[in-house]
């Protein structure tokens, strides 16, 4: 929770020290949206966006997923659901693109190996197509969570948007243990509120 405090802190520092040469956007962002007959996971953020010349763009998000379950056979079913928030920074370049990070501390509903570790962090990185149209502007990217990278599926709980992930790996010798990449996908809807 430190860690969120500390990133909201400089945001607002930041904010307040530069906000004569940047305008602000709000941002609707869509995040790994899947439905089937057994489950699915829908959700995204809210993002307050500090822009400086159309190209550097940061500031704080806040993040809401829900996940549900049916099996039919058993006749159970489960939902949960995730908040947490963070920070991004994105940088905008000819006109069609973008790359950049987004962190953030996530309330985590699979704590099946470690049940007194409730919050996680994800460090994405990655980049995609942002490109104004009109009175609204379009980022959809890929990114690659870092920290999940890096997780021992043994000693570890899975990160709490590995729902999300939609990139599978194969293994030829043992075609039962195919494993997904921690790689999602965002969409995001930037409206701006003034322009300097």
């Amino acid at each position: 929770m430190k860690y969120l405090v500390f990133i909201v802190g400089l945001f607002f520092f930041t904010t307040h020290s530069y906000t004569q040469s940047y305008h602000t956007e709000i941002g609707v962002e869509i995040q790994a949206a899947s439905f089937s007959t057994h489950g699915g996971t829908f959700g995204g953020a809210l993002k307050f966006a500090i822009v400086e010349e159309e190209t550097v763009t940061f500031g704080p998000s806040l993040r809401y997923q829900y996940m549900f379950s049916k099996n039919h056979t058993m006749g159970t079913s489960g939902k949960s659901s995730t908040i947490g928030g963070g920070a991004f920074f994105h940088y905008r370049f000819l006109e069609w693109f973008f790359l950049g990070t987004e962190v953030e501390l996530l309330q985590n509903p699979f704590v099946f190996k470690n049940p007194d570790k409730k919050w996680r962090l994800t460090a994405f990185l990655g980049g995609g197509i942002s490109k104004s149209f009109g009175p609204v502007r379009l980022n959809v990217g890929i990114l690659y969570d870092v920290v999940d990278g890096f997780r021992d599926p043994y000693t570890t709980d899975p990160s709490p948007l590995s729902r999300d992930y939609f990139f599978k790996i194969q293994n030829p010798d043992n075609p039962g243990a195919a494993k997904y990449l921690p790689i999602i996908y965002r969409i995001a809807f930037f409206f701006p509120l003034n322009n300097n």
